[in-house]
């Protein structure tokens, strides 16, 4: 039965570990794409790299392609709710007969080929190809996994990088410096294709233009020069009742009063890592085209679990790290200074891999009244106890903190405040606690 050979193919690849210092040599997997016919082979290829904001601009470039009337595929990670959320063409998910037929089809290729056990990332972005040549797809955007210099969507050449926000995560694969991580990230540049990059991090920029030169990419642009001044080159943003109106010039264009339908402040700086990609994804466009092109792919922008408002005044954000927890505390900030909130509610729970400490440092410049912490379900989620330990002297005296053993005894205790129209209520911490309180149906 189809929905049973479903079911099977997911439980199997869910059953691989999803972290692994080990990785398959690039032949493998090319090994693997031959045998299902190199179904990468004629389609144009955006790779997407960084810590923060990878997801959202391959969500933005698929948008702009979507409104072009190409027929574009999206590759993700990672899921929140469904596994198919990773694969999508023309922002629908991969159906689950599809799913079923492509992984049928990689395990065949294993066999027949006497090749080794794909890794959890390996088996999804191969079935994603599978599924995009099976559509027709014309354009792919890929957002890498874990780094890139050995991340599987290396494995193919790419007809123009990106490289967005990069910060201190995943330390024990990718390094335990800026420029180490930077070096991880930057690993996607394997060709000569154009670069388009935004770190947010001068120590990174350097790493990425080194090996931008080393491979003697066609056009190097960093986004970072359009808005880390104030000058006339500088970014403007205000906040409205429809989200965040963004004005930036570039070296292509000016773009007066964008509107982004989000209340996500770090959205704007991948926006703008977007809209400078954008040319490349459009040689043949003219500017006026182009930014009507990218305005109305801006106005359709919608990203889960990022800066999300699930009900009035309960906000999700899947902030793991230190620097996307520094993101939210200026999205939360402005929603203080532009509401009427007279209390502040926080649910925490984080995988205990991260480093938590830094990212309770970061959420405790918001006044909260109360910090509820939790876990959700799974092996790498922290205990309650790690995380009482890591928030000793981080929040201030009138803040109440307390522990719940799951995210629905958390919500419970939140329940009183979410009642009042004065109570702003947080969830972070992990994008995995955000899946679970999507699937839970607790907002």
């Amino acid at each position: 039965m189809p929905g049973q050979e479903y079911r099977q193919a997911v439980e199997e690849i869910l059953s691989i570990p999803k972290f692994t210092k080990e990785k398959h040599d690039f032949g493998i997997l090319r090994s693997y794409l031959q045998a299902l016919g190199s179904p990468e082979q004629g389609i144009r290829i955006i790779h997407v790299a960084g810590t923060n904001g990878k997801g959202s601009v391959t969500r933005m470039l698929g948008g702009f392609l979507q409104k072009a009337g190409r027929h574009v595929g999206c590759f993700l990670s990672p899921h929140l709710v469904r596994i198919n959320e990773r694969i999508l063409v023309n922002g629908a998910e991969i159906p689950d007969d599809a799913f079923a037929e492509g992984y049928r089809a990689i395990k065949k290729a294993q066999d027949e080929n006497g090749l080794p056990q794909l890794t959890f990332f390996e088996v999804l972005f191969i079935l994603a190809l599978l599924y995009f040549h099976t559509e027709n797809v014309q354009d792919a955007v890929l957002e890498t996994g874990l780094g890139g210099r050995l991340d599987a969507t290396s494995s193919i050449p790419a007809d123009l990088f990106v490289i967005t926000e990069i910060g201190m995560d995943h330390e024990e694969y990718l390094g335990s410096t800026i420029e180490e991580i930077a070096g991880e990230k930057a690993g996607i540049i394997t060709g000569d294709a154009p670069v388009v990059f935004h770190t947010q991090e001068p120590k990174a920029d350097p790493v990425i233009r080194e090996r931008a030169k080393r491979f003697g990419c066609k056009a190097v642009l960093d986004c970072g020069k359009y808005t880390r001044t104030e000058d006339e080159n500088g970014l403007r943003i205000k906040v409205n009742a429809q989200g965040i109106d963004f004005s930036f010039r570039n070296d292509y264009d000016m773009y007066n009063h964008v509107l982004l339908p989000t209340r996500a402040l770090y959205q704007v700086e991948n926006a703008v890592t977007a809209i400078t990609a954008a040319p490349f994804l459009f040689p043949e466009y003219g500017k006026e085209e182009l930014q009507k092109l990218i305005r109305a792919g801006l106005a359709g922008f919608f990203w889960e679990g990022r800066m999300e408002e699930v009900r009035p005044g309960l906000y999700v954000d899947g902030a793991h790290n230190p620097s996307a927890a520094e993101q939210l505390v200026k999205s939360i900030s402005l929603l203080l200074e532009q509401g009427t909130w007279k209390e502040t509610q926080l649910i925490f729970g984080a995988s205990g891999d991260k480093d938590i400490k830094e990212v309770l440092q970061a959420l405790a410049k918001i006044p909260w009244s109360r910090v509820i912490f939790t876990r959700y379900e799974g092996d790498r989620a922290a205990s309650l106890e790690k995380l009482e330990k890591l928030a000793k002297d981080i929040f201030s005296s009138g803040t109440r903190v307390s522990s719940a053993g799951s995210l629905i005894l958390a919500m419970k205790e939140a329940q009183p405040g979410m009642r009042r129209e004065d109570v702003l209520t947080v969830v972070s911490g992990s994008l995995y606690l955000v899946g679970e309180m999507k699937r839970g149906n607790y907002a």
